[in-house]
């Protein structure tokens, strides 16, 4: 090999580990979220680069190679399986992947050296061999410069982290990438003595750093240039994006769960949501306070809440109204209602009230029901179901136009009375309250005193016909078990309800406590997989929207024995249209808690703090917004919260340094599929620029070499001829002449049988020499040798190397 050569490839491996490793650190500190360097990395490019050279020296060397890393690596892994077993092998890559997701969730943690080595060795291999292919294999300037720009572009338009470092590292090793393909380019002409390919390297790497230093002396702004017309057709392809990666359509689902409408995914609680506007339903109702409810989940497993052997319950068959089988819950408020209350209609703690539902925008077998419902009214007979949590659904998924009416009661949830009953009821009450009417009643001559009122109507009813102890035992049962909750979440339940001495108390006192300490975001990022979802609420992350609140109050009132629940479902806007109708769309949707009150059933709270304004009727309500609701994306949905106070003190907004926090650990996974689209994406464009640049480059020489004069033509035809049979490796040795050049080309390809006879390579090379060599003016008819040698050779080339290769080379690499 040449000294030349050596020195050459010499240049282009530097140049290969300095773009391998600049990308590798970008990534690497990026996903660590450090400005440090890593060392690994230096030290994992440089072989990978020498393996990658060895590997893909020749045909030969590259199909050995992989043969020998295909043997290594299942030799590797039995290894590996023999001596450490399935299981252990199952609980490493468990732990990795677990460890790997909480990294891409913005949770910085290179505690585990091995878990950090493989992916940066993982992250190195990868990058280094894509950066090897697109350098020395296959090389083009376009295809790299539009990848590696991709990272960088995506980085700035999410404001990921971004190390000064790593970026310098980068452009100046994208400095020596460029002047290298002025190189490369110059070295075509003929007549250009490109000398030592390595003593360029050494001359322009001043160059480099020069401009490096220029470039960082200049002020720079903290945010990019906008151009808002681009701004609004990017931010519309991400969304696209995500909507893909996502797979959700927010209108159609079986059964209702937040997470239809865009709220997290249904495996895991948490994370940054993109808000939908679907318009799914309308709801004629004289109070914009109304909850309905569709789902409920009894259990907690740390991090979402499930069913438990789910059972459908067939209720009376084919009824236009429902109410003996759905009311038992309104029934026990009534009976709380005069045992706690009296039997005066002005003492109520409730009014009955109407609504009419109509489904526009959704397609589910879930009808949505406020708590206490009486009845259900369908405008045809249908078959309806009742679930473990009391939830109803049809046999059938119903669509746009289905309408139904319920009668309900609604609760005076801030009215004293009913604040004052809630404090009588505890464990037990009923009992207790029985036993204390009764004797009430067979004591007194009064046949019509409360006490006999109540005996007769209530006992019947609630007691005698639903075996209503039996029932409450089941409920504190099932709705006050959890999973291992962290000691200090069972300490701050304990904290917060200290001193007081009934449920009620208890559970405002947690729910005041959420609304008022952690604000509101749809930006929270996602909890750790490690890590209980409750736990990481309350004591880390510290933002979050109804799900965290919800999951946080129903947790927090277990660990103190009182039974609760988290409800999803969806609330009304808090503005009707000009028909006097509450459009309810995907932003409506919602998650809160009930909790049981023996004697008065399951009652409703609000722990979310913009909704409890809302909920209560409360304008003295101040909720806490996190600072990052305040970007211009979220400008109608504050707009809509600001509304459901109704004119209340309004928002406080949360302006600690926590913001950096929520920044740094935004949903990264969304972010690394949205890197991996854009690449994918750029990389496809930037094929199809260069198919596009290709077939412009060839028609372009072939219009110049018929329209040149003939000389001229003549030479730039052989030109690219022989770049065509560079295809078949026929180049010039070092030292053969053109004719000897042609007379070795002719009896190896034998263009004169190809062509019947009509023209041969070694008579195209005499054309060439007369017109390189000579004052002789060629003639039109020579020109025209070359263009019909041309498509010769083509046809010719293509039948050589195949049709697929002779496309890749033509359309993609521009060699033909």
């Amino acid at each position: 090999m040449l000294r030349e050569n050596k020195l050459g490839i010499f240049a282009n491996l530097i140049l290969v580990m300095l773009m391998a490793s600049s990308i590798c650190q970008t990534v690497y500190t990026s996903l660590f979220m450090t400005y440090e360097l890593s060392l690994t990395i230096f030290i994992a490019v440089v072989p990978l680069t020498l393996l990658f050279f060895v590997m893909f020296r020749s045909k030969v060397s590259a199909i050995v190679s992989a043969i020998v890393v295909c043997v290594m690596l299942i030799v590797g892994l039995v290894f590996i399986l023999y001596n450490t077993g399935i299981a252990n092998a199952e609980n490493w890559l468990s732990g990795y992947s677990t460890w790997f997701i909480d990294v891409l969730n913005g949770f910085k943690d290179v505690s585990n050296q091995l878990y950090s080595n493989v992916t940066l060795i993982s992250l190195a291999f990868i990058i280094t061999l894509l950066i090897y292919m697109f350098s020395v294999k296959f090389y083009n300037f376009y295809v790299i410069s539009i990848m590696l720009f991709s990272v960088f572009f995506v980085q700035l338009q999410f404001n990921t982290f971004v190390s000064n470092k790593s970026f310098i590292l980068f452009m100046f090793s994208f400095l020596l990438y460029y002047f290298f393909d002025v190189l490369k380019r110059r070295r075509k002409e003929l007549t250009y003595d490109v000398g030592n390919s390595f003593k360029y390297l050494i001359n322009i790497i001043p160059i480099c750093v020069v401009v490096i230093i220029v470039s960082f002396s200049f002020t720079i702004k903290n945010t990019r240039s906008a151009l808002p017309w681009l701004d609004t057709k990017f931010d519309s392809a991400i969304e696209n994006i995500i909507d893909l990666f996502s797979n959700k359509d927010i209108s159609n689902f079986d059964y209702f769960s937040i997470e239809s409408t865009g709220f997290g995914t249904p495996e895991r609680l948490g994370g940054n949501i993109k808000l939908s506007k679907t318009h799914v339903m309308n709801v004629k109702s004289e109070f914009s306070s109304l909850y309905l409810k569709a789902s409920s989940k009894a259990f907690y497993n740390g991090h979402g809440w499930y069913d438990d052997n789910k059972q459908l319950i067939p209720l009376e068959n084919d009824l236009k109204t429902y109410s003996n089988q759905i009311n038992y819950d309104s029934n026990e408020l009534i009976t709380g209602n005069l045992m706690m209350v009296g039997t005066n209609a002005n003492d109520a703690i409730f009014e009955s009230d109407k609504a009419e539902i109509e489904y526009v925008n959704l397609k589910t077998k879930s009808l949505f029901i406020p708590s206490k419902i009486d009845f259900l009214t369908l405008k045809t007979p249908l078959s309806l179901f009742y679930d473990n949590e009391q939830m109803i659904s049809s046999v059938d998924m119903q669509n746009k136009d289905f309408k139904y009416n319920i009668g309900y009661k609604r609760m005076l949830l801030n009215d004293d009375k009913f604040k004052t009953a809630l404090r009588k009821s505890y464990r037990g009450y009923i009992n207790e309250a029985l036993q204390s009417s009764w004797e009430n009643s067979t004591n007194s001559s009064d046949k019509n005193s409360l006490q006999t009122y109540f005996i007769n109507n209530a006992v019947n009813n609630l007691i005698q016909s639903n075996k209503f102890q039996d029932k409450v035992e089941t409920i504190y049962r099932k709705y006050t078990q959890l999973p291992d909750i962290t000691p200090r979440v069972h300490q701050l339940a304990i904290d917060l309800t200290k001193g007081k001495d009934n449920n009620y108390d208890k559970a405002k006192a947690i729910e005041d406590y959420l609304s008022s300490n952690y604000p509101y975001t749809l930006k929270p990022g996602n909890p750790p997989r490690k890590k209980d979802f409750v736990d990481y609420f309350l004591f880390e992350g510290k933002k979050g929207y109804c799900t965290y609140y919800a999951s946080a109050m129903t947790v927090l009132l277990r660990c103190v024995d009182i039974p609760a629940r988290y409800v999803e479902g969806y609330i009304l806007p808090p503005e009707t249209n000009k028909k006097g109708v509450f459009e309810v769309t995907n932003q409506q949707a919602h998650a809160w808690v009930e909790v049981y009150f023996e004697g008065l059933g399951w009652i409703p709270f609000e722990p979310t703090a913009p909704f409890v304004a809302n909920m209560y009727n409360d304008k003295t309500v101040t909720a806490k917004v996190s600072s990052d609701m305040l970007n211009s994306t979220y400008t109608d949905y504050m707009a809509m919260m600001e509304k459901y106070g109704k004119n209340n003190k309004g928002f406080t907004y949360d302006n600690g340094d926590s913001d950096s926090a929520t920044t740094s650990k935004s949903n990264k996974l969304i972010i690394v599929l949205i890197i991996i689209s854009a690449l994918i994406v750029s990389t496809l464009l930037a094929f199809g620029i260069l198919v596009l640049i290709n077939i412009f480059k060839f028609y372009r020489t072939l219009r110049r070499i018929r329209k040149g004069d003939p000389n001229s033509s003549v030479l730039m035809a052989y030109n690219y001829i022989v770049k065509v049979l560079g295809i078949q490796n026929l180049v010039f040795i070092p030292g053969e002449t053109p004719s000897q050049f042609g007379i070795r080309v002719d009896k190896t390809l034998d263009f004169m049988s190809y062509s019947f006879n009509k023209t041969s390579f070694i008579k195209i090379t005499n054309h060439y020499v007369k017109a390189r060599y000579s004052n002789t003016s060629l003639l039109k008819s020579e020109q025209q040798d070359m263009l019909d040698f041309i498509d010769i050779l083509l046809s010719f080339t293509m039948e050589k190397i195949g049709r697929t290769k002779f496309i890749l080379a033509r359309y993609l690499f521009g060699k033909i």
